[in-house]
Order: C-alpha cells, then structure tokens, then sequence
C-alpha cells in the first residue's frame, strides 16, 4: 500500500532530525544500497517512509526490530540526504575506484598520515575503530586513540584483528609500499569482500594537497577539505613564488645530513625534494643512491652555506612533541660544530648550522620543515614568515590541538624564538 504524501513527509522529517544525528551504529553490510528495496539504485521518499514505518511498527510491537535495521535506516537516511540518493563513488591515490554505498562508520587506520589528515579534516574519531602500532606509539601527538586497539603495523598488520572489528573501511599506504599495500588490500578483503581497502600516501609535497581531496571526498568532509588544502596550499605558494626569482646560481649549497652520521640525500629522496623546493642547492644532490654515505672530506670540500642535520629517529631519537627538554639537541648541535675540519665550513662560520626534527619535516607536516629550510636558506627574503606561528596555527585550527609550541617540544634548534630575542 503506498504511504500518503503527508505521512512520508512527517516521517522524513523525524528520520533525518533524529536518526541521522544519532550516534555511531554498528557496521550493517556493505555492497548495496539500504533501503532500495526494488533494486534501482536509488532511495525513492516512498521507500524511505516505508523503512521508516516498518521499523517502528516492530519496535512498537515488539516484532523484531533490531539493531541491523536501525544501521539500514541510518545509513538510508544519511545516503537519502547527503548522496542525492545514491551510491557514492570515489578516488584513492592508487587510482582505484571505489563505490560506498553506506558512509565509512567504522574505520581502521593503519598509518600516521592518515590520521592526521583525517583530523584536520575534521572526522570523527569516535568512527576509528582501530589504529597502527605507531599511531599508539605517538600518544603525545594522538592522545584520542589511547588504548585503541592495536592492529599492528602496514609491515606486519594483525589481520585478525583488523577483521574482527567489522570495518566499513581500512587505510593504508598508497605508492609508498606498492606491492606491500597490494598485499595488504588482497589479504583483507579475501577475508572480508565487503571491507573497503582505501590507499593514501599523504606525505608527498607534490601531491598532498590533490589526496587532501580525495580523502575528504571518502569521509563526506570536502567543505573542510577545501579549506585545509587551501591553507596548505597558501603556506607552500609562499615559499616557491618567492625562491623562483632567485636564480639558480644564487642559491644556497647546503648539506644535509639524516640521523646517521654524513648519510645524506640526493635526487630520488624526498628530503632532496624538500631542500630543492625551499631554494636550496643540495651539494650531493647528483650523488647515488639516493641516500648515500658521504665522505668526511668531501662535505669540507663542498664547502656548504647551510647545514641542516635532522634528530628524531635512529640513535637520534629524541626530540619532537614527546620532548620538552632540548639538553639532547643542544649537545648534537655542540658536536656537529665541533667536528673535525668544520670550522673552516663557511655554515659554522656564519652560524648557520640548524638542527630539524622529523615531526615538523616529514609526513603531513612537511609543509613547516620547508618552510624553516626557506627561512633558513633566505632570511632577508622570508623575514616576514614565521614558521612557528604557522605550526601552532596548524595545531590549534586543524589538528584541534591545545599543544603549545612556544612552551613545549624540540622541533628546530637554534629555537627560532631564542634567535629573535
């Protein structure tokens, strides 16, 4: 019997007051459409308000209403309002498409800059139903997903478990870990065909701000997405407008050093790719491999404007937001100085040796390592830039953070403020 008009309406009106406000629901199944009982692939308002009555008739009546037609009304309602009735199909970094027919409820989050993007975009962690070993290993700078449970790490996931939290969707790596992250996605969903693999690098200066994007498109959130790609997007304009009226044979040589001694970077690593986009003139830039260990002698001979060394991982492990006492910093500074034959470097010379953490140069945040590189390389031409001020603008407004860094964390040594004052 077809519902009249003005019943269909009330009961819309209810439904998507009161149901598509409602908390998280349990993962109801995936692969079609709730609520199209006639096989369009649409949700017609007569289906909708039949749903709707059906439901309540049985929770009235105690005739076996239960929690997995509630999830097909939610979800229902939420496809009904938000999709224009429809499935939804969106883009991964791996170029796969993927059809969502229910918004992502429950989420598995295998890696960090995942994670954080997802925060600046403003999704709800509350969905997140399990996380990567080390997003539990950064409780500092993750404090929401404190005793979630660990699905192990995207080298070694824990498939169990990540199966046995019924997700709607799990992140993973995207090009980072190509044929690991095929292996991955073929593992999951041969356990579990409905669970969505969804593949995201996210740390890519070059293409960030694109899988910014695709991933708000995923999680319903591309208002926010614009916003915050926007805001990257502004911060990295800033540094390559201005380094492009330097001419090539006025920039900056400048050595830059990993966590182990004279390991460096050269064309193929993404540390070269960031020293390049700040206006550097990386002086192994043309050495192999991509990393390569540099003689002594030949980073003396190289005679480099600006050296860079990076802390937070390896022996270097300190450092970063977990680590308010810089006494560490301080001394790896004293001993790069002091190294033999570098006080004829025209970098020691002229004070312009800089230490830089991982959690500001690398992931999602690689937008404020480049922009200290610029500040550093070009000062008369970035006086005006501040990088600290743009961090704690990213923490406070994306990240949601109430972490101060003027009061907390090593992430540069010399502390860019100590320098002002």
């Amino acid at each position: 019997m077809k519902t009249p008009r003005r019943y269909q309406c009330a009961w819309l009106v209810l439904l998507i007051l009161g149901m598509v406000a409602a908390g998280p629901v349990s993962a109801a199944g995936t692969g079609t459409l709730p609520l199209d009982a006639n096989g369009d692939a649409l949700i017609s308002s007569d289906e909708l308000a039949v749903s709707v009555l059906d439901y309540l008739e049985k929770k009235h009546t105690g005739m076996g209403a239960d929690a997995g037609q509630y999830g097909d009304l939610v979800d229902g309602a939420y496809v009904y309002t938000y999709w224009n009735k429809t499935a939804k199909t969106v883009l991964d970094s791996s170029g796969q498409a993927v059809t969502l027919t229910r918004p992502i409820r429950r989420a598995v989050v295998m890696n960090g800059e995942a994670a954080e993007t997802m925060r600046s975009l403003g999704y709800d962690s509350t969905n997140v139903v399990g996380v990567g070993k080390y997003i539990l290993d950064d409780p500092v700078f993750f404090p929401e997903y404190a005793g979630m449970p660990n699905v192990g790490s995207v080298w070694s996931p824990d498939y169990e478990q990540i199966i046995s939290l019924s997700p709607d969707a799990v992140f993973i790596y995207a090009d980072f870990m190509d044929s690991k992250g095929d292996e991955i996605q073929e593992t999951i969903q041969s356990m579990n065909p409905a669970v969505h693999v969804l593949r995201y690098d996210l740390f890519e200066p070059d293409t960030y701000a694109k899988e910014v994007g695709l991933l708000a498109a995923v999680v319903d959130r591309e208002d926010e997405g614009t916003r915050f790609a926007a805001f990257y997007t502004r911060q990295m304009d800033t540094v390559t407008g201005r380094v492009a009226a330097i001419p090539d044979e006025e920039r900056v040589p400048v050595y830059f050093e990993s966590s182990d001694d004279f390991k460096s970077c050269a064309k193929g690593s993404g540390y070269h790719d960031k020293i390049i986009i700040a206006g550097g003139q990386n002086i192994f830039g043309n050495a192999t491999p991509a990393y390569p260990v540099v003689n002594p002698e030949s980073v003396l001979f190289g005679n480099p404007a600006v050296v860079v060394k990076l802390q937070g991982n390896g022996k270097l492990d300190f450092g970063g937001y977990e680590d308010d006492d810089s006494s560490k910093t301080t001394e790896l500074y004293g001993s790069l100085i002091k190294r033999p034959g570098w006080k004829t470097i025209q970098a020691v010379k002229d004070g312009r040796v800089h230490i830089i953490d991982t959690d500001v140069f690398g992931g999602p945040k690689h937008f404020i390592g480049i922009l200290y590189l610029a500040t550093w390389f070009y000062p008369d031409v970035f006086a005006d830039v501040n990088p600290e001020e743009v961090h704690q603008e990213y923490l406070t407004t994306y990240q949601h953070s109430m972490y101060d860094v003027t009061s907390h964390g090593v992430f540069v040594y010399p502390a860019a403020h100590s320098l002002d004052g």
